[in-house]
């Protein structure tokens, strides 16, 4: 019974990672990003679509067409009380298109990415856990609770309840398109500017293994964004690049499969101001340096009664709440309450990437640094949000005037941090690779 109570608690300390409220693309839309770790003024490849489109301007005309593919391994563990846990699957699918077109003083583009891959989730032989903190990371509302427990899929731990789940299969993926254009006012000055539609997908369950799944649920949601930005350019001596993007607010819906639940769902990626200088020198070598602050601390909407943890609780689901539920159930409404709120800190990053070129090979070496988002209190377990230093290298291919390559990887490295009173030690590591065709057709 012991093994089968750190099998169903580990299980459901998974699904805390699926219910993140706050995304953002922490590894880079790009290749030449993981080799440099830093693209904010970029002006001489097609990749600056991704982050400050003003450089488009300073190609040479044309049509172009860049394909990246980039794929992480990553290993996140926990330990809660001396119980460990650990997951490591890998984002093997991490794709982006941009297509542009650049005529004398202007230009125009269309970009589709997954700013951070597709993440999946499969547990099947959890090593640990602890019941309690499981449950409360599952926050699942008195409704769920009820009907998990006329299913059998609760145990009385005790005098609280339980989630009994011993394998949870999980995906979830960000798409976002971007469409705008660029023109130079002068040849020292360029503006852009344009939309983002976003499109958030989400598939998750969870149950026993021999008796079938008690837990799935489907989350759709999409939002629209805008950005703008200037560029200070002079040729061949240095770029200065600054850009804004807006907070994207995407709703859908969350359906619960299992039992036919479907109720308003929320994704969020923060907006943000991008900052790069890009030093050029006659001899074909760049210095990148870009720094990014992303608005998410702070942020002041829905309620901030501490008793509602999803800011969708009713009247009725407080009244199930006190006749149904368990003591359990009642407490991540009090313990992570107000997370969503104001348990968020601005995130800073800082980059430094070094190209130089050799005849028609560019190698690159990169460093960043990137600080922590969330405070210990709003905390997933087992998808850590904790400060990192990111090193990369790789090289990029002129093989002709119409054809370029680009290959790189990075490896980042985290800062331990605990949460609930020092009680669970965070840690996580990852590695990604990538390589990327630019090809000028016209």
């Amino acid at each position: 019974m012991g093994s089968f109570f750190r099998y169903s608690s580990s299980a459901a300390l998974i699904i805390v990672s699926i219910f993140a409220n706050n995304l953002y693309a922490e590894y880079g839309n790009t290749v030449s990003y993981l080799r440099m770790q830093s693209r904010a003024a970029t002006v001489n490849s097609v990749d600056a679509a991704y982050y400050n489109p003003a450089g488009l301007v300073h190609l040479k005309d044309g049509l172009y067409m860049d394909f990246e593919y980039q794929l992480m391994t990553k290993t996140i563990s926990h330990r809660i009380f001396y119980s460990n846990g650990e997951e490591d699957t890998p984002s093997l699918f991490m794709p982006a298109f941009v297509l542009a077109y650049k005529k004398g003083w202007g230009s125009i583009f269309a970009s589709l990415s997954m700013p951070e891959g597709v993440e999946s989730v499969h547990y099947t032989e959890p090593q640990g856990g602890v019941p309690l903190l499981a449950s409360l990371g599952l926050n699942l509302d008195p409704v769920r609770v009820g009907l998990l427990r006329q299913t059998g899929f609760t145990l009385l731990l005790g005098p609280l309840e339980v989630p009994a789940l011993n394998y949870i299969k999980a995906e979830r993926y960000w798409l976002q398109a971007r469409l705008g254009g660029a023109f130079s006012l002068t040849k020292n000055i360029a503006f852009t500017g344009g939309v983002a539609f976003s499109y958030f997908d989400e598939v998750q369950s969870a149950g026993l293994m021999k008796l079938g799944t008690g837990y799935k649920t489907e989350r759709r949601a999409y939002g629209w964004s805008g950005f703008a930005g200037i560029m200070f350019s002079s040729p061949k001596k240095a770029v200065l690049a600054i850009l804004y993007s807006t907070e994207v607010i995407a709703r859908g819906t969350d359906f619960d499969r299992t039992m036919h639940y479907t109720r308003i769902a929320e994704q969020r990626l923060s907006d943000y101001l991008l900052i790069g200088l890009n030093l050029l020198s006659s001899d074909k070598a760049s210095i990148q340096i870009s720094y990014q602050i992303n608005f998410s601390g702070e942020k002041d909407y829905g309620t901030k009664n501490i008793l509602t943890s999803n800011h969708e609780l009713g009247y009725l689901d407080w009244v199930y709440l006190a006749n149904e539920s368990s003591a359990l159930s009642s407490m991540p409404l009090i313990a992570h309450g107000n997370a969503q709120n104001y348990k968020y800190r601005n995130r800073h990053r800082i980059g430094l990437g070094i190209e130089v070129g050799v005849g028609g090979i560019y190698p690159s070496l990169g460093f960043s640094y990137s600080t922590q988002e969330r405070y210990p209190r709003a905390q997933n377990p087992l998808y850590p949000d904790l400060k990192r230093i990111g090193i990369g290298a790789g090289l990029k291919a002129q093989t002709s005037d119409a054809v370029s390559l680009e290959t790189g990887a990075a490896s980042y490295f985290y800062i331990t941090d605990r949460m609930l009173f020092k009680s669970i030690k965070m840690n996580k590591t990852s590695w990604t690779w990538g390589v990327s065709m630019t090809i000028k057709i016209l």
